[in-house]
């Protein structure tokens, strides 16, 4: 019998894409590590994805070194409602149980809320530039995406983002602080907006709260539109554990329950929040440790002439003419920062640590600004 190459398996077309995903672009997560597994011998500062530059709290270590050792049972599913960590939730963030949802990473979180409450027919409204992630999951669910440029990316109106909210809206976007600019928006202002909207469900992504301190956690009862997802990734250090929660309304937090996998949280994060929530002195003082370090930038950019802008959150933005090459010079001495120039024209990015670990960092940049000075020729003086 004559073989049909048309049916062999590997000359077989594979299985298409759903047409929405074919759509999409993959996320792009432009990341530093290959860059600095090539370069051992160098003492690398990570600072391109707005991570902690410092190791979880000890009791966190402590607490999975128990966990492993006392019977964790690995072989068993995660706990599907880990009272210890739901209960530290609940006084850390002044809400009842009934409003929290645990959910692996504050992205999982983005993402269910897209699929609960989205469908094709809906929009989103959101500010340009912000957390792109998040506005992949609404395109995947089918929504029409509706960014707004304001006329000052960094003081955005919200009255100009509110403009473009109209009765097909499901979903207002904001980050605060936004990522990339910083910016923040006055809860009591998005008290009222939201109250202005009762069909549009206003996401609050406060990924980092524990710097700026701005919150609207305690407005939700108001608004039983608005809802707060938040992340152990940032000040909690504890960004590869995946971890994170969101703050609703109890009718909108049980909506979320109809599709979200209990399962999906693994034990050792939950165990790991928990001690991390156990020991607030530790991140609070990371904080004021990032606080100071921001200072300490702010003062360096004066005396070097570079336009530097301090945020609400743990980086800043500093100006160059070209700033792909300050970029790249930045990398090839250990400093892993993030070129944002094609959302905000000569922004990089650079994530905040301890002023121990900024007085590195600003010494590497010192010696890059005097090699550029170097390389400028110097024209003859005319006799």
């Amino acid at each position: 019998m004559e073989a049909r190459p048309e049916l062999h398996p590997l000359l077989s077309p594979a299985p298409k894409v759903s047409k929405r995903v074919a759509k999409l672009n993959p996320y792009d997560p432009v990341c530093s590590r290959e860059k600095i597994k090539q370069r051992p011998e160098l003492t690398h500062f990570k600072l391109d994805w707005n991570e902690s530059t410092i190791q979880p709290s000890p009791k966190v270590r402590e607490a999975l070194h128990h966990f492993l050792s006392n019977g964790s049972m690995l072989n068993w599913y995660p706990d599907m409602f880990y009272q210890p960590l739901y209960e530290s939730l609940a006084e850390y963030t002044g809400s009842r149980i009934s409003q929290l949802l645990v959910t692996s990473g504050s992205d999982s979180a983005l993402e269910l809320i897209c699929q609960t409450y989205l469908n094709p027919e809906d929009n989103v409204v959101f500010p340009v530039p912000t957390y792109a992630h998040f506005l992949q999951f609404a395109e995947l669910a089918g929504a029409e995406m509706r960014g707004v440029e304001p006329q000052n990316a960094f003081l955005p109106d919200l009255k100009e983002i509110e403009a473009q909210i109209d009765e097909n809206t499901k979903i207002l976007y904001l980050v605060n602080p936004n990522n990339p600019t910083g910016n923040v928006y006055p809860p009591t202002e998005l008290l009222q907006l939201a109250l202005r909207h009762p069909h549009v469900l206003l996401v609050c992504d406060e990924a980092y709260f524990e710097f700026s301190g701005v919150s609207c956690v305690k407005l939700v009862d108001s608004a039983p539109n608005m809802l707060v997802t938040r992340s152990f990734s940032k000040a909690f250090s504890l960004a590869s554990m995946r971890i994170g929660y969101l703050v609703a309304s109890e009718a909108v937090a049980q909506d979320l329950r109809r599709i979200f996998n209990p399962k999906s949280v693994n034990m050792m994060a939950m165990v790991a929040a928990t001690a991390a929530l156990d020991d607030l002195p530790y991140y609070r003082k990371y904080v004021r440790d990032v606080k100071r370090s921001a200072a300490m930038m702010e003062r360096f950019c004066r005396r070097e002439g570079i336009p530097c802008r301090s945020t609400f959150a743990n980086w800043v933005l500093l100006e160059f003419d070209n700033a792909p090459d300050m970029a790249r010079r930045l990398a090839d001495v250990g400093l892993h920062v993030r070129d944002r120039s094609r959302q905000l024209p000569g922004i990089i990015r650079l994530s905040l640590g301890t002023p121990e670990q900024t007085a590195e960092i600003l010494a590497r940049i010192k010696r890059i600004l005097d090699e550029k000075t170097a390389e400028i020729p110097h024209l003859p003086i005319s006799p």
